[in-house]
């Protein structure tokens, strides 16, 4: 049977237990994603053979695997935030409270979750679970923007079975548009802004389980966000010195949504980590790299995404 690569599902849900696979139907497929590729992360053992060149039978490590795949920011714009946000951002290690999404230092369980994850592909499952991953936000200026996500976990042998049908969210893409984007106050002419949650993740070896892995963790992050603004006069903002004398400001950009809901992303402690000159147009932009530091001595604080419903 020749299967089309096109015809496939993205499911997934949140695990009760970590590393724990969670039966999925269609409910759990209600997901726009796109761009989905699911594959194996296995490395075999080579195996040397006495008296000649040839090599014995390979043996197979550890039973893991990734998925990439990318969903619009959509929102409808209600006080509910959407279900694949609640779905993803938790197992990205990015906790809700209220509306408003932050990164926690914490192990998978009460906050931070793990997912089983499959791709449907034509006739054929492929499925991880104990799964954690890490996200970039890109935001083209007026255009949609996208999470792109990058999720690690247990892989499983992938099984015959049929593709669901589930029903499908209707709610638009927000844009980067409406967006007063600034960094200490002053307003930044950007072409784009990306989000990197910047996360470390790891597979916690375990040798009770068939896989050699229980589940996936997040051990670090580094969450920074890069941006190619105009260039301003010295007297505008000094963002060479700024660079040299370590300064923390505020940065803040927005998405803006056909029903006035927006999304904003907020680090109150943005310092610049690299500046290059670049041109757009013959313009000349600087292409910028902000860490987002920690807000004081609050932990957990480096960035947030707010998302504020419609009025």
């Amino acid at each position: 049977m020749t299967l089309l690569k096109r015809k496939r599902v993205f499911a997934a849900k949140i695990e009760a237990t970590p590393g724990t696979a969670e039966a999925l139907t269609a409910t759990e497929a209600s997901f726009n994603c796109y761009e989905i590729m699911l594959q194996h992360e296995i490395e075999l053992e080579q195996r040397e053979t006495q008296g000649a060149f040839a090599m014995r039978a390979s043996v197979p490590g550890g039973y893991k695997g990734g998925i990439t795949f990318k969903h619009d920011a959509s929102w409808d714009g209600t006080a509910t935030e959407p279900s694949w946000v609640d779905t993803f951002l938790p197992a990205c290690g990015w906790v809700k409270s209220g509306q408003v999404f932050t990164p926690r230092t914490e192990a998978p369980g009460t906050n931070v979750k793990t997912l089983t994850i499959a791709a449907y592909v034509d006739g054929v499952i492929k499925q991880l679970r104990g799964c954690v991953g890490t996200f970039k936000l890109v935001c083209p200026a007026g255009k949609p923007a996208v999470f792109e996500f990058d999720f690690k976990g247990v892989w499983s042998t992938p099984t015959d079975g049929a593709i669901l049908t589930p029903t499908y969210p209707t709610a638009q893409p927000l844009r980067f548009a409406s967006s007063v984007t600034t960094w200490n106050s002053v307003n930044l002419l950007v072409e784009n802004m990306t989000l990197d949650s910047g996360n470390t993740i790891f597979l916690r070896e375990d040798p009770a389980n068939a896989a050699g892995f229980g589940a996936g963790i997040i051990t670090n992050r580094m969450v920074k966000i890069t941006g190619n603004p105009e260039a301003k006069t010295v007297a505008t903002q000094d963002r060479y010195g700024k660079l040299l004398d370590m300064s923390e400001h505020a940065l803040t950009f927005s998405l803006d949504g056909p029903t006035n809901s927006v999304i904003t992303i907020a680090a109150p402690k943005a310092q610049i980590q690299s500046i290059s000159e670049a041109d757009r147009e013959n313009l000349v932009v600087d292409e910028i790299e902000w860490g987002c530091n920690r807000d004081g001595s609050t932990i957990d604080t480096e960035c947030s995404i707010t998302f504020t419903a419609a009025t």
